[in-house]
């Protein structure tokens, strides 16, 4: 993996620096992966934000401004100097009580607190060496021989997680409004920029990340950045920082928003339709602002947090669920009542969350599913029910074993009894059940136990993610529950008993193979009886492009054209290219300007072997990616640095390349990457293959 490879690089290098010091706790080799196993049992956390603004309230001059708080130095435009002028000698949180924080998230059933180390406005939240802009600079943080209080709130909170068996993760904004050498400027701040330097910046992100990791606060679980979106993973040396964070911190988990992938992805607000295909954590607010807000009195119920929490668990998610302390370090009755009904509900219906994941069962209009394996190995699926299915019915499609228990959680009503119709399993809610669930004061929970890991005839999954072929290709389902047959066609039409039904070969593989393009449809049938749920997926067979005559110098060639973009240029409009060199592989050249342009890379390309190959093109904005004439990958538009792959079949020897991409303004990153032919795994490209043009 990319990341994960510069990651070792940087951190061989890192060692023997100021970024790192001599009593780094392991070297590259022994870098531990991203521990997940307890981030995946938690399933539920806190956030806080809290800073400088939670002593505003989102109030500045005595006018209250709706929106989020933390970012009222910006929407109010204020000058730095007098925003920290006003608010700095009147931050005092003398009533910050650790572990009340940590009683309240814990009393809720929350596992970790993630909490805001600096924000945008750039306010260190403990003593920091490298500012003046921190904790220290406080009545709060100063000595007691100076008159101050002598407090680290991020010691008191470490202290108290410990104490109570929380995880700790510190938030840092790699954005900063007030630091003089963080660039751009907002266009109204009217400081001189003379003399600012971003790398000095990023020097001093490196630095205090360092204090926050350095083993000062003991055990870090989470580093989670934040603020990315107005420079590349390359300005930002993000590279570095997680290279420091995985030497400093054995297994911590860092997120997607420090211009990199990270370990896992973070909708803000917001909850996805279906699974992610990675780890992933939705963050979101209790009210409608992340910092403390005065008169932002908008709270979510416990009963619609708790439906949040069992949605996002459902599609194998965490929840980050946000509060804002105020400026004497308290946090709102409102907040702390929802916590409290929240708290109520986890202390009977928790291992329904805990542990839990995603269940391969359609998405009930009646609520969720989420199914967990229990310490002595069997399984329950849980029915979280959020109002009475309309037809009376809790089925579960294609759950072909019976259950050893049925249980309500909580004890609200008697437990319905099942059922069987065909492969589903189906349960009767009488009115009686009904009428029970509906005055319930959050959702009802009906716990169906398993001695086993029950067998559910999903729709029927293929091995691999190959859909382009030459000659023939052999495709391989995974074997389906015992007792189960898969039934395939391969000309469209829907599958049923009748139709084909696919038995194990010697090697216990359950195969088709195609030798033209087709349209494959299955289902899985149990004793006769067909499932819903289905697989259809088109393959399509190719020919090789023919190989072209290689040129005899390594590099590529590169143009650089500057403008503003919305769509890639076409190949015409870089030839009054400004600025030319050679460069060694598909990445931006180095001196392009720091926002609105483009740039197309051209050359060949030698692949060692005939067959099919994917490519994977990353960039920040909008790309697309030509191979002899065809353009294989269009990854155009205004986005972040979203990787999209194509695929082409392509014969031993080289073709041409063409990649073009423009950058609007914000970040920046441009990536290029393989998957050779009979392989699973993307790889980078070596610099040898890359070859100018005959």
């Amino acid at each position: 993996m990319r990341i994960r490879k510069l990651l070792v690089q940087f951190l061989s290098l890192a060692l023997t620096t100021s970024a790192i010091t001599s009593n780094t706790p392991c070297t590259a080799d022994e870098i531990a992966p991203p521990d997940f196993a307890w981030w995946r049992e938690a399933r539920f956390g806190m956030f806080v934000h809290w800073g400088l603004y939670s002593e505003a309230g989102s109030v500045w001059k005595e006018r209250f401004l709706p929106g989020w708080s933390e970012w009222m130095l910006n929407r109010k435009k204020i000058p730095p100097e007098e925003y920290y002028a006003e608010l700095m000698p009147r931050f005092d949180p003398a009533d910050f009580d650790a572990n009340a924080w940590v009683l309240a998230a814990k009393n809720a059933g929350m596992k970790y607190i993630v909490i805001t180390t600096k924000h945008h406005e750039g306010f260190a939240n403990w003593p920091s060496a490298v500012s003046d802009r921190d904790i220290a600079a406080t009545k709060f943080g100063k000595p007691i021989s100076e008159g101050g209080r002598g407090r680290d709130p991020l010691r008191e909170l470490a202290d108290a997680c410990e104490r109570h068996g929380m995880k700790l993760g510190f938030y840092y904004s790699l954005l900063d409004w007030a630091h003089p050498d963080y660039l751009p400027r907002r266009e109204w701040d009217v400081r001189p920029i003379d003399g600012a330097e971003y790398s000095r910046y990023a020097q001093f992100m490196r630095a205090q990340v360092k204090e926050l990791l350095d083993g000062r606060y003991g055990k870090i679980a989470v580093l989670w950045g934040d603020g990315d979106w107005e420079h590349g993973a390359r300005e930002h040396t993000s590279d570095e920082i997680v290279a420091m964070a995985r030497a400093l911190q054995t297994g911590i988990l860092v997120n997607n928003r420090w211009a990199l992938p990270g370990d896992y992805a973070t909708p803000e607000n917001s909850i996805p339709d279906a699974m992610l295909d990675r780890p992933w954590e939705t963050c979101m607010t209790l009210n409608g602002s992340w910092g403390y807000a005065r008169d932002d009195h908008d709270f979510k119920t416990a009963p619609v947090v708790l439906q949040n929490l069992a949605d996002i668990v459902s599609k194998g998610g965490n929840y980050l669920l946000n509060i804002g302390p105020d400026g004497r370090g308290r946090i709102d009755t409102e907040s702390l009542a929802v916590l409290v009904g929240i708290g109520q509900w986890m202390q009977a219906h928790s291992t329904s969350i805990y542990r839990n994941g995603h269940t391969p069962l359609p998405i009930p209009e009646w609520g969720r599913w989420t199914m967990g394996t229990n310490q002595d190995g069997s399984t329950t699926i849980n029915a979280h029910i959020f109002s009475s299915p309309k037809s009376g019915l809790i089925r579960l499609d294609g759950v072909i074993d019976n259950p050893a228990a049925v249980r309500v959680i909580g004890g609200e009503f008697a437990a319905p009894t099942f059922r069987r119709e065909g492969p589903d399993l189906v349960a009767n809610l009488d009115p009686a059940v009904q009428e029970a669930i509906s005055k319930t004061s959050a959702h009802s929970v009906v716990a169906i136990d398993f001695a086993t890991p029950p067998r559910i005839l999903t729709a029927p999954v293929i091995v691999g993610d190959d859909r382009m072929f030459v000659g023939t290709t052999t495709v391989r389902f995974v074997p389906p529950p015992t007792g189960a047959t898969i039934h395939v066609t391969t000309d469209g039409s829907q599958p049923n008993a009748n139709t084909l039904a696919l038995t194990s070969n010697s090697q216990g593989e359950f195969v088709i193979v195609l030798d033209r393009t087709s349209t494959l449809r299955a289902r899985t049938s149990w004793q006769g009886n067909m499932s819903n749920a289905e697989t259809t997926l088109s393959f399509v067979r190719s020919e090789l492009l023919p190989a072209k005559k290689c040129g005899d110098t390594i590099g590529l060639d590169a143009r650089v054209i500057a403008g503003t973009f919305e769509i890639v240029p076409a190949n015409d409009v870089f030839e009054n290219a400004a600025q030319k060199s050679v460069i060694q592989s598909v990445a931006i050249p180095v001196g392009v300007p720091a926002d609105r342009y483009a740039i197309q890379i051209r050359g060949m390309i030698d692949v060692p072997a005939s067959g099919v190959y994917r490519f994977e093109i990353a960039s920040d904005d909008g790309s697309e990616l030509w191979i002899d004439g065809v353009r294989i990958i269009d990854n155009g538009g205004l986005h972040g640095a979203v990787p999209k792959v194509g695929d082409v079949a392509l014969a031993i020897g080289c073709h041409d390349l063409d990649v073009r991409m423009f950058e609007s303004v914000g970040s920046e990153a441009l990536a290029l990457r393989w998957r050779l032919p009979m392989t699973t795994q993307f790889a980078e490209i070596p610099l040898e293959a890359f070859r100018s043009k005959q």
